[in-house]
């Protein structure tokens, strides 16, 4: 008899099979239509640098920044994605969905198991984990940032693997800029196991950052890209969390866990170090919540260490491989269709734009950009570090807080392509535009 589990060793419980839950979660959500118009751009962004064999540094696609400068972070998974897409089309995103989501969810499993030696205690924080990055499993590149910070996490947790440091940070820096997140964690960890012989292995992690294909100008991007503060506001996965946010509860929730431990005495108050500004940190934005709440696993799997779960009594072999089972097969009655959202984009609506500089938001940008370049050139789309203020703007003039006469004069905008039910297509209307097109969920209007 285990002591903790207070049953045979080797029997199922509810425990065993509630850590198939991740693959219900996201193979379920791996089959849903695509609404990421950023992994749009992105796939473009793939191809182009492709066909000229060198990543992108300047603007390509808009007609208001054309030529500006500006660097795509994420070349290494947009050279992925091209790839993909030559192949599939995009038949290949719900399969790295499930690979990368079950992959990331796998390692903070052994994260939480090597920490916390429960398998309820293990089940529990993947439960958590479920809350907060369910909504962040989307095929834009930040999706492979979650596995490489649960890979950071795992490698650091035994010194046998720590070699391997230096190299997912040069995969990380050459596809998300939330290596830095990354970076803070092994320097916080680095201060607080106090093991400076790995202190040349932490130096090489973040010297290896700067000598991706852009070399030292990441630090241009990442300085470019934290200055729109303001830019950043106007897209939602920017926004600051608040308590309806189910990733925000979750991360609430492992801070707590983390608060009994300490008064488990699990481990020591300096574990404060690494908390406190991880959770400031997971304040300031719903996507900083996801690498945040990876980052402090370790620390909720201690706090559960030695804690008696109830439901652990083991269950029979038959109804345990029935619900095994069911389980497994339960996402193959989700699946529902992987295609593009026509709710999303305007699938239809765009082949009904004249070949001149049109009006339209962040969202159908990055469509436009997947569908139509290089023939069309779009007004923006959500790369906040290049618009700036541009998009603060954009938001002003679609809620008609701003007028839009002098915006259209100063970027020539002579057609327009919006929500049906977005005020401003009503103000055009009344403005004596004219509706060329109009379906239940975008309008398309001329002078």
């Amino acid at each position: 008899m285990t002591e903790a589990a207070g049953r045979p060793q080797g029997r199922i419980t509810i425990w065993h099979l509630l850590l198939l839950a991740p693959w219900v979660a996201v193979a379920a959500g791996a089959w849903k239509a695509i609404t990421d118009n950023s992994f749009l751009w992105h796939v473009r962004a793939g191809t182009l640098q492709m066909g000229t064999g060198q990543v992108l540094v300047e603007d390509p696609f808009s007609f208001t920044m054309a030529g500006e400068s500006w660097l795509t972070q994420s070349w290494l998974v947009e050279l992925l994605y091209g790839w993909l897409e030559g192949g599939s089309g995009l038949g290949f995103v719900p399969l790295m969905l499930v690979v990368l989501g079950l992959l990331t969810f796998a390692t903070i499993g052994c994260v939480a198991y090597r920490d916390s030696a429960s398998v309820p205690a293990t089940a529990t924080v993947l439960l958590l984990t479920l809350f907060a990055l369910l909504t962040f499993l989307v095929p834009r590149p930040v999706l492979f940032s979650y596995l490489l910070m649960a890979l950071v996490v795992l490698a650091w947790a035994r010194p046998s693997t720590r070699w391997a440091l230096p190299f997912l940070f040069w995969m990380w820096a050459a596809s998300h800029g939330s290596f830095v997140i990354g970076l803070a964690y092994l320097g916080i960890m680095l201060l607080l196991e106090r093991e400076w012989r790995w202190l040349p292995t932490a130096v090489a992690s973040g010297l290896v950052t700067l000598a991706t294909a852009h070399g030292l100008s990441v630090v241009q991007f990442l300085v470019g890209f934290g200055a729109n503060r303001e830019a950043l506001d106007s897209l939602t996965e920017w926004r600051r969390p608040g308590l309806d946010d189910p990733a925000f509860l979750a991360l609430l929730a492992i801070v707590v866990l983390i608060v009994v431990g300490l008064i488990r005495n699990q481990f020591g108050m300096s574990r404060l170090l690494l908390v406190v500004p991880f959770l400031f940190l997971g304040t300031t934005s719903l996507r900083a919540i996801p690498p945040v709440f990876i980052g402090l696993v370790p620390l909720a799997a201690q706090s559960l260490r030695g804690v008696r779960f109830p439901l652990q009594r083991g269950l029979s072999p038959v109804p345990a491989g029935v619900l095994a089972v069911a389980i497994v097969a339960l996402p193959l009655f989700l699946i529902g269709d992987a295609g593009l959202s026509e709710q999303r984009f305007p699938t239809v609506a765009s082949d009904e734009l004249e070949d001149v500089r049109t009006f339209h938001d962040d969202v159908v940008g990055g469509y436009l950009i997947w569908a139509e370049w290089p023939e069309t050139l779009v007004y923006v789309d959500d790369r906040a570090e290049l618009y700036g203020d541009r998009l603060g703007e954009l938001v002003a003039v679609r809620r008609g807080e701003l007028d839009w006469e002098p915006i259209f004069e100063r970027d020539g905008v002579e057609q327009a392509l919006l929500g049906a039910e977005e005020p401003l297509a009503a103000d055009l209307v009344a403005a004596g535009w004219t509706v060329d097109y109009e379906d239940d969920n975008f309008v398309v209007l001329t002078p």
